[in-house]
């Protein structure tokens, strides 16, 4: 039997080796705002994670400006695990290949999964640039205008653009990332290693989960709201004549004479001419009066996105060790600068003689500005 020097019923060790495999993996984690709480919570849980701070310059002499308000509330509803079994064949392997075999593919399972959820909050970016159909430098500076035209900080350097492999592919074959004039070495390091790097203020990388947004199937875009809504309402009515079909998630609208744009969060469907009560995000900026022309834009595309970081959050908690006193052998570690925390479990199956193997994180997701996010519509 080969000798084994790491011990394959350490459940620190695994969590330990897992949480660099999971960090090392993380896409679009890393990119964004990150909070976390000390304490073991469980699914469902709401923690309170600190917001970036906006402040306005005023007249001095003038109040301290409250900073109660940069707290956020997200749900840790993301619960996901990777479970997979260690046979006695398995068992007498040494520690660097039950890591290499089972440990990193399984956090890197779940780093995809958090790239994943993080990337779906493109259905609550109402700000769209439509790419042309050979992706261009021209395409990212579009997107830079949005986001400029918004207020945006564009030279804090925390502005990205994840995008899938067409746009990727687009934008390696053009000549402002690959030839060494006008884009120096950088040119050069995008051919040899098929790196975008940094571009117009941005780090532009590539992500195989993009998400696909499929349009409602609402008969027309040119719709009217059907009464008055307020300041601050986060549903309205709309209608148009002889409109059938849904809008979903993800769809995005203007009201004529707006400067916000809104995107829909639930699917609605047409009843009588009329979509009722249509859940939209973020809350209208400022009143609708009966009958303001909507447009909806009905498209179908790849979500790819340009954004700052303070666009979204990602949230994350320990999870409890309680079942440690029942029999398994649990260990929890977490990283203490970015709160990352990671799960162990270890257990025997006596009937079958394997050791089983769980690997869990919980955490959750949420937009905080959607105005700090454009859709790079694919």
């Amino acid at each position: 039997m080969a000798t084994n020097t790491l011990s394959v019923y350490n459940p620190i060790f695994y969590a330990q080796e897992a949480l660099l495999a999971l960090e090392k993996n993380l896409g679009m984690a890393s990119l964004v705002h990150r909070g976390y709480d000390k304490q073991p919570q469980q699914r469902g849980s709401v923690i309170a994670i600190k917001s970036p701070a906006t402040f306005s310059a005023e007249d001095a002499p003038s109040s301290a400006q409250d900073l109660v308000a940069g707290e956020v509330q997200i749900t840790l509803d993301q619960w996901k695990e990777v479970k997979f079994e260690l046979t006695d064949k398995e068992l007498s392997a040494t520690g660097e290949e039950i890591i290499r075999d089972h440990i990193r593919p399984a956090a890197y399972a779940l780093a995809d999964d958090i790239d994943q959820a993080l990337l779906k909050l493109y259905k609550f970016i109402p700000w769209y640039h439509d790419v042309a159909s050979t992706a261009a430098h021209t395409d990212l500076l579009s997107a830079r205008k949005i986001l400029r035209d918004n207020k945006v900080p564009l030279h804090d350097g925390n502005l990205f653009a994840v995008v899938d492999s067409d746009m990727e592919a687009d934008l390696l074959g053009n000549s402002a990332f690959t030839q060494y004039t006008g884009a120096g070495d950088a040119g050069v390091t995008a051919q040899i290693q098929g790196s975008l790097g940094r571009r117009f203020g941005m780090e532009i990388l590539a992500s195989q989960n993009i998400q696909t947004h499929t349009k409602g199937s609402a008969s027309t875009g040119t719709l009217a709201a059907n009464g008055a809504a307020a300041a601050g309402a986060t549903k309205v009515n709309l209608d148009a004549a002889a409109v059938t079909g849904t809008l979903v998630a993800g769809d995005s609208l203007v009201f004529a004479g707006h400067s916000q744009r809104y995107v829909v969060t639930a699917t609605a469907t047409a009843n009588t001419n009329a979509f009722t009560n249509v859940a939209i995000y973020p809350a209208l900026k400022e009143a609708v009066a009966d009958d303001e022309v909507v447009t909806v834009s009905l498209d179908n595309h790849s979500a790819a996105l340009a954004f700052h970081r303070h666009a979204f959050a990602l949230a994350t908690a320990p999870l409890s060790e309680l079942g440690g006193q029942l029999g398994a052998k649990i260990a929890t570690v977490a990283d203490p600068q970015t709160g990352l925390s990671l799960r162990s479990r270890l257990f025997y199956d006596g009937g079958n003689s394997k050791v089983i193997v769980a690997l869990d994180v919980l955490y959750g997701v949420k937009t905080l500005e959607p105005n700090r996010a454009v859709r790079l519509r694919n």
